[in-house]
């Protein structure tokens, strides 16, 4: 998969742009000073892949100040097939927010996937040891690019659980002025029962990527450091991965439905479930320093292309945003090795690296930006 070409328009700085990507070469490196776009580059090309961006939830953020609407298109080739795609957004006269393949409308959740990218970026990191959100969403993310069904299971599974805590907090009002409620509970089995036909789906799909990771950021950590460190993660979620799953799970909502009626939410399912990332046997939180967290990192992403690539039988294209500034040479140099067969694009302020690692036979094409 290779972007041969992108085109912006009224988004963020730029006014009117594009640029052809060099066809022999699968590294493109975007260099300038620091408030010339380089991030707004990358940004553009990951809102073409997922329909949103990564810096932001407000859509007119995206859209240059004095102008009612951005565009953003491309041109993708893969296995020899040329795709259009487009994403527009609107503030006046009224939002409004389109995607496209090919010049035809679709929704977004038949757009994702037709431009698979990984990003990696400094606030990456913020991944490894922040909320819970965080990793549910890096592995929402991940999943919904290469399985139609996850993503399906997952916005279905969102739709149920805030009518189940809707109904939860009615049970608990009604109990609590005294009232009857005997046919709200008949109904709150029905929403179980709608949960168990999506979470079961969503909890599995996520232990197996669990799995594929922990065996690659072993792999990936070791050949990186050097050095004989065990790494592993470890998916927390108090479902039972066993072949009875969808009949524990619902074993599960039963037992908690009195707590779950007093605190109005559901205690219980993947909208709660997370990721604990070790070191030695102790968590990264607690005990890893800036290096290990960046190794960590780095093994993570390396890991993620490898299940891309697993699951699309395609290479995905990468989005590298000022990454060489936090990895030392030789950290620079095992990545790159790794990423050659993908097209990949890098932003920097400081070439000096680049130029160093060019001189080793990585072809490069520097874009300056001013």
């Amino acid at each position: 998969m290779k972007i041969t070409k992108l085109q912006l328009e009224n988004f963020r700085n730029y006014k009117s742009f594009s640029y052809d990507f060099p066809k022999q070469k699968n590294l493109t490196v975007l260099i300038g000073p620091n408030g010339k776009g380089k991030t707004n580059f990358l940004e553009s090309i990951y809102i073409l892949s997922l329909g949103k961006s990564f810096r932001t939830l407000i859509q007119e953020d995206l859209i240059e100040w004095s102008m009612d609407y951005m565009r953003c298109n491309c041109e993708i080739i893969s296995s020899n097939e040329t795709t259009r795609l487009d994403v527009y957004y609107s503030k006046h006269p009224k939002k409004i927010k389109k995607f496209k393949k090919n010049d035809v409308d679709l929704r977004n959740s038949e757009y994702l996937g037709n431009l698979i990218t990984v990003l990696f970026h400094p606030e990456n990191m913020n991944m490894l040891y922040l909320s819970p959100s965080f990793r549910r969403k890096y592995i929402n993310i991940l999943i919904s690019q290469t399985d139609k069904k996850y993503l399906n299971a997952l916005s279905n599974y969102k739709k149920i659980l805030k009518q189940r805590n809707a109904l939860l907090y009615e049970i608990r009002d009604k109990k609590f002025k005294g009232e009857k409620c005997g046919s709200l509970e008949e109904d709150l089995n029905a929403w179980d029962t709608k949960i168990l036909e999506y979470g079961p789906c969503i909890i599995s799909k996520r232990k197996e990527l669990v799995r594929f990771l922990k065996y690659n950021i072993e792999k990936n950590y070791v050949s990186i450091s050097g050095g004989t460190e065990e790494v592993s993660l470890e998916y927390l979620n108090p479902v039972k991965d066993n072949p009875a799953l969808q009949k524990t799970y619902k074993t599960e909502l039963v037992n908690r439905r009195k707590k779950d009626i007093k605190n109005a939410k559901t205690s219980i399912g993947p909208h709660l479930d997370d990721i604990k990332f070790y070191i030695n046997s102790k968590e990264i939180t607690t005990s890893a320093s800036r290096g290990e967290f960046r190794t960590l990192l780095l093994s993570l992403k390396l890991a993620e292309i490898e299940y891309i690539k697993r699951e699309t039988k395609k290479n995905p294209v990468l989005l590298l945003d000022d990454v060489f500034s936090e990895l030392d040479r030789k950290r620079q140099s095992h990545l790159l090795k790794t990423i050659k067969n993908c097209q990949t694009i890098i932003t920097t302020t400081d070439i000096d690296n680049l130029d160093k690692l060019a001189e080793e036979g990585a072809s490069m094409e520097f874009v300056k930006l001013e």
